[in-house]
């Protein structure tokens, strides 16, 4: 009986993967973060920028990832980005400098053969072509009046995780839930892609 009881005891001590420990090294990747502006006003406030980063890190920090901004760059125009001239020109205002370039705007649209042109509230963009200028540039868009879990949704993707049907889910691309999170799994991946991304950016800085 005294066996089965410590037993018992052992598998309720016993961790979960529910209660598992964040990494105790946070990988710290820095953001520099472009607003956008229309008739000399940013068309985002710091408020709301600073909310999504926060919601950002809340939802990141269990993982063992920790985005810091580095560098708040203001913008003449660039409120919109609604075709591959926009993305493009966005892509050649950047520097390879292990950040994670985010560019608050106005209105962000994506265009589909299919479906024309549909307003999205973020994006992650990365070019895989070989024009040398803009050679494996890669940025984040949010749009202004998007909600503070867009910053992380995107971040998400460019730390490799795909859409989740599920809405309860961060990568859901849809109407989420009111608390929607990652998964342990995505989690991990989060955590090995936001060392593949930092490697990645490290690697094109050094070699510009």
């Amino acid at each position: 009986m005294i066996w089965f009881l410590a037993c018992v005891l052992a598998l309720l001590l016993a961790p979960t993967p529910a209660r598992a420990q964040a990494p105790t090294e946070p990988i710290r990747v820095p953001l520099t973060i472009h607003v956008a502006s229309e008739d000399g006003h940013a068309v985002v406030s710091e408020s709301h920028i600073l909310a999504s980063v926060r919601r950002a890190n809340r939802e990141l920090a269990g993982f063992g990832i920790h985005l810091w901004i580095r560098e708040i760059v203001p913008m003449e125009g660039g409120a919109q980005i609604e075709n591959s001239d926009d993305r493009y020109g966005l892509a050649r205002t950047i520097d390879r400098d292990g950040s994670v370039h985010v560019f608050f705007v106005d209105r962000v649209a994506l265009t589909n053969p299919r479906k024309g042109d549909r307003r999205v509230s973020g994006m992650h963009w990365r070019y895989h072509g070989v024009a040398p200028d803009i050679r494996s540039r890669e940025y984040l868009a949010v749009a202004h009046n998007a909600p503070t879990t867009t910053l992380v949704h995107e971040v998400g993707h460019a730390f490799g995780l795909t859409h989740d049907s599920d809405n309860h889910n961060l990568m859901c691309s849809c109407q989420r839930s009111l608390q929607p999170a990652f998964t342990e799994r995505q989690g991990r991946q989060l955590r090995n892609g936001a060392r593949r991304y930092l490697l990645r950016h490290r690697a094109r800085r050094q070699r510009a």
